[in-house]
């Protein structure tokens, strides 16, 4: 009987978490997956073969994916470092640091573009000093372009990645490194042979975090290109608060897409985990 009311208590203790995802997450889920298969009441393939024929779905799916991929690895290298540092730190300078990273982790969306904007648009601060001064690399900065908002997107990788690696680190022992040192392998070969590989199942799962960040980044993108530059998540929204045509149908099929990319991204890098896992 003790038992039976321990169950329930604990099946009580998480109906509410329950009704959560099943009314935030499965049920829209579901509906998401049945309009992608609709147009106009009607089920069809159209709206899926649309997105594989036509350029401009192509591209956007292109462009997502490319500054996706490039933000992620780049920002992971500096957070690694970045990590490194922090945990090697024991004073006081930590907890500041620790403080600034979480309050940057938490400065996006509108506050974020007004900040970028300010400091690097077309007349922001530092692109009209450099033109007073002659520096022509940031001089013609273009902030509203791929390249430009890669910055950005880069921006929010850093202190995100940077907190969820500091613990990585800890699976590191001191006494691997005196044992290396004690072996004659230097700093690089220490952490190329072993302190990466012990590693790398943190790493992975924090690639996995930094890639569905930026690959479903929105208002950040739509604030400051709106449609002038073609991504995923702006082409989705578009298809149900469009001015002219809402297509709900299209919409649908297109987060299914990003949904799946994101999924095959997730599962393929838990694959390697896996294998690091075993190793």
């Amino acid at each position: 009987m003790k038992k039976l009311k321990k169950a329930r208590g604990g099946v009580l203790f998480f109906l509410p978490l329950a009704f959560i995802i099943l009314f935030f997450e499965c049920v829209p889920l579901v509906s998401m997956i049945v309009k992608s298969f609709l147009d106009e009441g009607s089920l069809t393939l159209d709206n899926y073969l649309q997105i594989f024929q036509k350029t401009v779905y192509l591209t956007a799916i292109r462009n997502s994916l490319w500054i996706t991929l490039t933000s992620t690895f780049l920002g992971l290298v500096i957070d690694f470092f970045l990590a490194m540092a922090l945990s090697r730190d024991t004073g006081k300078s930590k907890s500041l640091y620790l403080s600034l990273l979480n309050l940057t982790s938490t400065f996006s969306g509108v506050p974020l573009t007004i900040a970028f904007i300010t400091v690097l648009g077309t007349s922001g601060v530092f692109v009209l000093i450099s033109r007073a001064i002659g520096f022509t690399p940031l001089s013609s900065y273009n902030l509203y372009s791929m390249r430009g908002m890669f910055i950005i997107y880069l921006y929010f990788q850093i202190p995100m990645g940077t907190l969820l690696l500091l613990p990585v680190f800890d699976k590191v022992r001191k006494e691997w490194k005196e044992a290396a040192t004690l072996m004659n392998a230097g700093s690089l070969r220490f952490w190329i042979q072993i302190g990466i590989p012990v590693m790398m199942p943190g790493i992975l799962g924090t690639f996995n975090m930094l890639f569905s960040n930026a690959i479903a980044a929105y208002s950040t993108p739509y604030l400051l290109v709106n449609n002038s530059i073609s991504l995923l998540p702006i082409k989705i929204v578009d298809m149900f608060v469009g001015d002219v045509r809402q297509r709900p149908g299209l919409g649908s099929a297109l987060s299914i897409v990003l949904l799946g990319i994101t999924l095959l991204q997730i599962g393929l890098t838990n694959l390697c985990k896996k294998h690091f896992e075993k190793g």
